[in-house]
C-alpha cells in the first residue's frame, strides 16, 4: 500500500473517530443546557464528515492510479 493510500486510510479513520467526539458533546451539552457544547459538537461532526469524506477519495484516486499503473506495465 502506497503513503498516500495510507495517509487516506488514517485520514478516514480520525474523521470517524472525530465524529464520534462531535456527537457525544452534542448529547452531553443538549442534556445539560450548554448551547456552546452543543454547536462545538456539531461542528466536529461536520469536520470528520469532511475529513472521512477527504479521505475516502484520496484512497480511491491512488486506488485507481495504480490500478492504470498496473495495466501500463503489461502493455495495454
Amino acid at each position: 500500500m502506497g503513503t498516500f493510500r495510507r495517509k487516506s486510510a488514517e485520514q478516514e479513520i480520525k474523521g470517524a473517530g472525530q465524529k464520534m467526539k462531535g456527537a457525544a458533546q452534542e448529547v452531553i451539552g443538549r442534556a445539560t443546557g450548554n448551547e456552546r457544547m452543543r454547536a462545538k459538537g456539531e461542528l466536529n461532526q461536520l469536520g470528520g464528515t469532511l475529513r472521512s469524506r477527504a479521505g475516502e477519495a484520496g484512497r480511491k484516486v491512488s486506488g485507481a492510479v495504480e490500478r492504470e499503473a498496473k495495466k501500463s506495465r503489461r502493455g495495454y
